[in-house]
């Protein structure tokens, strides 16, 4: 096997996943970008916390995003490179309409023609049988 098939070969590291942010997967899995929603003040939040960081509660609910949003910023990461990503994967931060701000990768669009502030839609992306993630393209 050569390095080429290595790369494609191996799995992408896996988040830790843990009562906190269990339910972001599950809904990503089920199709929906979802985040923490405050049952009390109604706040959204990413990451999953256990608290709601504005007023304390403890009562959440996941909160089905619209999938759209804007770029605020990004990298292209070129090294260290490993197994299973491509030399310039493209990370990027992205704020969604409601107001969470999510970091996951950007793809269908050349390096040279991102630009900060476009818009972008997130949906669920299966990377393998057994994950799936976030993930950014250039609106239509």
């Amino acid at each position: 096997m050569n390095k080429a098939e290595k790369m494609i070969d191996a799995l992408r590291p896996r988040p830790p996943i843990n009562g906190d942010n269990r339910f972001f997967y599950d809904e990503l899995k089920a199709g929906r970008v979802s985040v923490q929603g405050c049952s009390s003040c109604e706040e959204l939040r990413h990451p999953p916390v256990p608290m709601c960081p504005s007023c304390h509660s403890l009562d959440w609910s996941p909160r089905q995003m619209s999938g759209e949003g804007e770029l605020i910023s990004y990298v292209v990461m070129h090294h260290p490179i490993v197994p299973p990503f491509q030399d310039g994967y493209i990370v990027a931060l992205i704020e969604l309409t409601e107001g969470p701000r999510l970091v996951m990768n950007l793809e269908g669009i050349p390096e040279d023609d991102i630009e900060i502030g476009m818009k972008v839609e997130v949906t669920a992306h299966a990377v393998d049988d057994e994950l799936t993630l976030p993930m950014a393209s250039p609106c239509a």
